[in-house]
């Protein structure tokens, strides 16, 4: 490992995650002090709770307009940085506003005090961010683990609701079965390759044709476990989206937890 770039200052590729991360820390400290205030006489604070975090969205949208780095690899190449990234994580923030001012006002009418959801949400845009700047096998999995871990819990949020317990029992298991089969197909490949940087199977497979890589049995069948593994995800964010259509939850306050899914749906179809 080459530590000749270790105290290279990249943390400027990082502060919109870094800035939002601490945010969430905060926002965190803030909610579990104020609610539990009995001076206050426990207010209801999820609608300025969801305010506050739009107003961290709309700065992290600001930290992401001002980069000035064009392109750039950082530790031991395993994040990537460049226009595409820059562009992915701008939608994911702007279309996180619109989902939380839609649902402003059917949260104020149903005397939702539970901050905890809003704060699920900007966990998960957190790991959509590293999804999206990912330039190896290991670090795609964490951030994919990161932002799924979230939607297990937004998933079934309604607690008195049969339909949306169901949801994330199912999203949970199918979420689970596409993780194990994605770090076999991960661990098959590396095993014959021995890497999982992404620019390294570029150089790998670049001069390799169709003879040549038909001939490894073990890389077909790791490639194919990871296209199963990415299917699965795909798969149980519809069936979510279907139990969550089922249970009337546009109609409710959790109304915007169906327009995340489809977000994070059409993020992992791009």
């Amino acid at each position: 490992m080459d530590f000749s770039f270790i105290y290279q200052n990249n943390f400027k590729m990082f502060f919109p995650e870094v800035f939002l991360a601490t945010s969430i820390l905060l926002l965190t400290l803030h909610g579990t002090f104020i609610i539990t205030s009995r001076g206050l006489g426990f207010p209801l604070i999820t609608r300025s709770f969801l305010k506050l975090c739009i107003l961290v969205l709309f700065l992290t949208f600001f930290l992401l307009d001002n980069n000035s780095i064009i392109f750039m690899l950082t530790y031991q190449n395993t994040f990537l940085f460049d226009f595409l990234t820059l562009n992915v994580k701008q939608i994911l923030v702007i279309f996180t506003i619109f989902c939380l001012a839609v649902s402003e006002q059917s949260i104020v009418d149903n005397r939702l005090n539970n901050f905890e959801y809003l704060l699920l949400i900007l966990c998960a845009i957190l790991g959509l961010f590293f999804l999206a700047s990912s330039y190896d096998l290991i670090s795609l999995y964490l951030a994919l683990e990161m932002q799924s871990l979230c939607l297990y819990v937004l998933a079934a949020s309604r607690k008195n609701s049969s339909f949306s317990t169901e949801a994330g029992l199912k999203y949970f298991i199918l979420g689970s079965f596409s993780s194990a089969l994605f770090l076999f197909g991960v661990s098959l490949l590396y095993g014959c390759t021995g890497t999982t940087n992404f620019g390294n199977f570029s150089l790998l497979f670049t001069g390799a044709n169709y003879e040549l890589l038909t001939l490894n049995f073990l890389i077909e069948k790791s490639l194919l476990c990871i296209a199963v593994a990415f299917f699965l995800k795909l798969l149980q964010h519809l069936s979510t989206c279907g139990h969550l259509m089922c249970t009337r939850v546009h109609q409710q306050a959790q109304r915007f937890f169906l327009l995340l899914f489809q977000k994070l749906l059409c993020f992992l179809f791009f």
